[in-house]
């Protein structure tokens, strides 16, 4: 029974033991409950310090020793800038006379001084220059995308169409000035009409020497030459 009762007491013991442990480890775990946690302080990381630029003399043996390519040169060669080539504009043409026509203003012109002269209204091509607007005081000329106006004053060639001259030695005897007589028909031939080149949309020049008379067709063109106070000129095709 002395047992008995030792027994009992020493679990009573241990239970009690136990309950105070339970106890102060709860008070503990309470105490450490809502308690704010300080952040961490971390230092920043140091800066590293930036490579420096390769110098191209570091790479100086790559460009003299390359095993891969034989006519590697360490040398730079610089090619010089070639020379821009500026297209010279060639002299504007000239003009024989203006006509008011009921169709609009005609020019008698000509590609260059002492050539003949030939019809040419706006559109057409004289020589490299291209009439993109005329009327009996100024004309207006289109060359390589360039403009140039001039007046009809400028460009009139006074000495006239070229003339054939006459005598040995002496150079050309002088020609009477009046009024102009009509041109004598050209001879018959038997050569087919020919045609120059496009001067517009629909018009092309005629070639010297065709004696194929107006209104004669060919490839869709039709040979027109105007009538004026100085005799027919202006001969061109229209389409």
């Amino acid at each position: 029974m002395l047992l008995n009762l030792l027994l009992v007491g020493g679990l009573a013991a241990v239970g009690w033991q136990a309950r105070e442990e339970s106890r102060r480890s709860q008070a503990e775990r309470k105490a450490h409950f809502n308690v704010p946690v300080k952040a961490a302080v971390v230092p920043p990381a140091p800066a590293f310090p930036k490579p420096a630029a390769a110098a191209a003399i570091q790479f100086e043996d790559v460009a003299k020793k390359n095993l891969f390519a034989k006519d590697r040169s360490p040398d730079i060669v610089v090619e010089p800038p070639k020379p821009v080539e500026v297209k010279k504009m060639p002299t504007l043409p000239v003009v024989y006379g203006v006509m008011a026509m009921p169709s609009g203003v005609r020019a008698i012109m000509a590609p260059n001084k002492g050539e003949a002269g030939r019809g040419t209204r706006e559109g057409d091509k004289i020589g490299e220059f291209e009439i993109l607007a005329l009327d009996s005081e100024h004309v207006t000329f289109q060359w390589n995308g360039e403009k140039i106006e001039r007046k009809i004053e400028d460009l009139i060639d006074r000495s006239g169409p070229p003339r054939q001259g006459g005598g040995g030695g002496g150079g050309a005897a002088p020609v009477a000035r009046g009024p102009a007589a009509p041109p004598l028909p050209p001879p018959p031939s038997n050569a087919p009409p020919k045609m120059g080149d496009a001067t517009g949309e629909s018009t092309r020049a005629c070639v010297p020497g065709d004696n194929s008379p107006a209104g004669t067709v060919l490839d869709g063109y039709r040979k027109t030459v105007a009538q004026t106070p100085f005799g027919p000129m202006g001969c061109r095709w229209q389409k």
